[in-house]
């Protein structure tokens, strides 16, 4: 996925009291476990396989059912509704289970974004149950905020109609805050009483402008990922997270890119690869 604006919703969200106690979402709990790091990377080159070697990671996805490396353990993902209904998405995933022993599927990528999933609450739920066939534990949705009404709204339904989601999914682009992030964290699990994911942070710049230059610079955000790594793996409930790239010429986050424009790691990709 190439983000291409979003804006942040408000740090303060109303939590709904009791919302989503442990049972049907919850069935297929896993054991807490250190924080598994992450790779994204949505590339079938050489150079993609390379750069998500470098990193090493845990884990990879890419935004996709079909896995593009074999180097290291995949999660597929089904996108948005249009792969799952005319894409197969689901046989795809099903029928590499051999080969990728995955245990976990991820849900719809960004569903309140309009170049992303672009899905009404209706239409996911009304799509959910597809999913829960694979017998897979099933990630929420990924809004473009972990407080983003969509996902209220989605949790709602899924508790109302006896749905399942095992974890939550989370993305987070934002000022190189530690105790803010990990509040963040902290409130999603909180809210909805599942294990979280972290499938796309890092630092971004959303005031950049002709005239405004990217404030955070990359010691700024190589602090910030020490300390959010630390701490998310100090959470039981955290089981996985992975660093979202993008370019280096990228006006608000290129400082957080992992990669040089050849390919080869950056002082923030070399920091990420040693966690």
């Amino acid at each position: 996925m190439e983000r291409r604006h979003f804006l942040t919703l408000p740090l303060a969200a109303l939590a709904v009291p009791g919302l989503m106690a442990a049972g049907a979402g919850s069935a297929n709990a896993a054991t807490p476990v250190q924080a598994l790091k992450g790779a994204s990377n949505g590339g079938s080159d050489a150079l993609s396989f390379r750069q998500i070697k470098s990193l090493n990671p845990d884990w990879y996805y890419t935004w996709q059912a079909t896995r593009t490396y074999t180097g290291k353990p995949f999660v597929p993902m089904i996108k948005d509704g249009r792969r799952l209904l005319q894409q197969d998405a689901l046989g795809f995933v099903n029928r590499e289970l051999s080969q990728t022993k995955t245990a976990n599927l991820l849900g719809f990528n960004e569903p309140d974004h309009p170049l992303q999933a672009n899905m009404s609450v209706d239409e996911a739920v009304r799509l959910w149950p597809l999913l829960q066939t694979t017998g897979l534990r099933l990630g929420s949705p990924a809004t473009i905020s972990p407080d983003a009404k969509w996902l209220d709204q989605f949790m709602l339904r899924v508790k109302r109609e006896n749905l399942r989601v095992d974890f939550m999914t989370m993305h987070c682009y934002a000022w190189p805050d530690t105790a803010d992030f990990l509040r963040k964290v902290a409130r999603l699990h909180d809210k909805y009483q599942r294990p979280v994911w972290v499938t796309e942070y890092a630092v971004a710049d959303w005031n950049v402008s002709k005239t405004h230059k990217n404030e955070f610079t990359r010691p700024m955000v190589e602090k910030f990922m020490r300390e959010t790594v630390a701490g998310m793996r100090k959470l039981p409930y955290v089981e996985r997270f992975a660093w979202k790239n993008r370019p280096i010429n990228d006006p608000q986050m290129g400082t957080s890119s992992l990669f040089k424009l050849d390919g080869t790691l950056t002082s923030t990709g070399k920091l990420y690869a040693s966690l």
